[in-house]
């Protein structure tokens, strides 16, 4: 990550340690069927140009790109980068993506915020693994739309992390542009008690991409749901991995996923189901255009 130094150094010490414990134990962790397509990474050729577009903002949120956040808001990060929702510990490929973050947005909105205008940041530059780290506070309520622009000439991961205070209402409405060889996005999630997520994906790829939804519904009466649509065209291979899981008595989780058929591409879809086997109410409805009677315009707010 390209970061201003302060007092000489290019990242907080915190930062190193946890970019060094990721390295150092990365062999201990689960491989990820698939991982060798991006690790090893090396470092990323065109630097100074992932911080075009990045969404700046002080007042009532904040939004820095993250080289910065990790030194204004260091206390904060180091207690939620990586760990609660998409989980460094997880796999290999996790665990070199942390070590290997080298760009990304932080947005961090407090207790009791009513944004009535959309957020929207659209950070581009030569990437291989942007991060997002999204933080709301209990009982706040905002739009969130994410535009990568984002291009690689190695394997990229780029990761999104949604954290969701208590009674927080979020809509997030993600729709990249993201080239490479091979492509991995990860959108994750933590709510907790009352929370309620509405996650808007578009994928629209010609090449491998894997794609893989989580939320972890911490407490009772979280609400996820997600609206995906898949379009591989003429030669795409798309892999959708949705997964939720939670604890919560009255949490629950829905899936509607629309692909794109028309096409030669493809699309591998994984059930919807949750990862640790907990009794978690799930629904699933897939929605191909060859038999649909509706077809979304949009699922970004966007025409």
């Amino acid at each position: 990550m390209t970061v201003k130094k302060q007092a000489g150094k290019a990242e907080p010490d915190w930062l190193q340690k946890k970019r060094q414990l990721a390295t150092l134990l990365q062999s201990h962790f689960p491989v990820l069927p698939g991982q060798e397509q991006w690790l090893p990474w090396q470092p990323t050729s065109c630097t100074g140009q992932e911080n075009e577009g990045w969404l700046r903002h002080a007042g009532t949120y904040t939004a820095l790109p993250l080289e910065e956040a990790v030194w204004d808001y260091s206390e904060l990060l180091q207690e939620n980068l990586m760990e609660k929702a998409l989980r460094w510990q997880d796999n290999q490929l996790f665990a070199g993506h942390l070590a290997n973050i080298d760009g990304g947005q932080f947005i961090y909105v407090p207790d009791d915020c009513q944004l009535t205008v959309p957020l929207e940041f659209t950070g581009r530059g030569c990437l291989a693994n942007p991060h997002n780290v999204i933080i709301v506070g209990a009982r706040s309520q905002v739009t969130i739309a994410e535009r990568l622009m984002v291009k690689s000439a190695q394997g990229l991961f780029a990761g999104t992390e949604i954290l969701l205070g208590a009674g927080a209402r979020v809509e997030y409405r993600q729709a990249n542009d993201l080239r490479a060889p091979v492509v991995y996005t990860a959108v994750h999630a933590y709510q907790a008690h009352g929370a309620m997520l509405d996650l808007h994906l578009v994928v629209a790829n010609q090449g491998a991409v894997t794609v893989s939804a989580s939320n972890f519904l911490d407490g009772a009466g979280s609400e996820w749901t997600t609206t995906a649509l898949l379009d591989p065209g003429d030669t795409g291979q798309l892999r959708f991995i949705p997964v939720a899981d939670g604890f919560g008595q009255g949490s629950h989780a829905d899936l509607t996923t629309y692909i794109n058929d028309q096409g030669q591409g493809q699309v591998k879809l994984t059930p919807f189901k949750t990862g640790s086997g907990e009794p978690l109410p799930l629904k699933s409805m897939v929605i191909r255009k060859s038999g649909a009677a509706k077809w979304p315009l949009s699922l970004t707010g966007v025409q």
